[in-house]
């Protein structure tokens, strides 16, 4: 019997199946790995970063023949109290989790500016009001959410032909001392705030302050309560969208809101 034609045919498949190893050994050096596909990717973590980051980057629409002739109508929300629940043990979690450590003092908080705190300032769609028991200081990324607010209301009021009207910011950082003092005049003040972490935040609800119109908007005189129902649209979609926590606050008049 002669074996060489099989000999052969048996050389010859080894031969190709290490020529095929090698090749994919090459390409798999050449390419990137999947951990380093992974390492590039944001981390889920921080997606709520990523959305902020991303909302305050986008510009404010400018209004198109289409939109003039069908503004978008201005809804609101169907109540309150029940689509803004999020009461302060809820929003306390986050706040711990994102915030600094609750200092003594402003002395104290004073040490953290620059670092782990950065200073609120007024812009084109907020205005921070004359505080008494708190100072403009949050953490990055509650100031993130703040512009993106500020940025949304903005843009929605474009969107529904409204003038411009600025957001008042009535309550910011405080520290225990801050605190314990407001507790003395308001027994509604909780001890273990919120406010202590850099975190949060108060809007009024009930106090706008003009501003220039975007893009030509309408100079048209809108009441307060129009924009208190322009501004839970806005909040409503970034509390569904999973960046803060969101509580009516009845007796003093504003949002307090919690970066998550």
């Amino acid at each position: 019997m002669n074996l060489k034609p099989l000999l052969s045919k048996k050389t010859t498949f080894q031969v190709a199946f290490l020529a095929i190893v090698a090749v994919l050994f090459i390409i798999k050096c050449a390419m990137p790995s999947n951990q380093s596909k992974a390492d590039d990717m944001p981390d889920a973590a921080d997606s709520v970063d990523t959305y902020l980051s991303h909302a305050i980057s986008k510009p404010i629409d400018c209004i198109s023949p289409e939109l003039l002739a069908r503004p978008h109508r201005i809804l609101g929300v169907s109540n309150y109290e029940t689509v803004f629940p999020d009461g302060n043990d809820e929003q306390l979690v986050s706040a711990q989790r994102h915030g600094i450590t609750p200092q003594q003092s402003r002395k104290h908080l004073d040490k953290l500016t620059g670092t782990k705190l950065v200073r609120v300032n007024n812009s084109p769609y907020y205005a921070i009001d004359k505080l008494k028991s708190s100072i403009p200081y949050l953490v990055p990324r509650a100031r993130k959410l703040l512009a993106a607010i500020g940025r949304n209301f903005a843009d929605s009021l474009q969107m529904k032909l409204l003038p411009q009207a600025r957001l008042t910011i009535t309550s910011v950082l405080r520290s225990i001392d801050d605190v314990t003092q407001l507790q003395d005049n308001n027994i509604n003040s909780t001890p273990n705030s919120c406010h202590y972490y850099g975190t949060t935040f108060d809007i009024s609800y009930t106090r706008y302050q003009p501003s220039p119109a975007f893009n030509g908007g309408s100079k048209r005189v809108v009441r307060d309560d129009t924009l208190k129902w322009v501004l839970s649209e806005v909040l409503r979609d970034l509390r569904q969208a999973g960046v803060c926590h969101v509580k009516h606050e009845r007796k003093q008049g504003c949002f307090h809101i919690t970066v998550k």
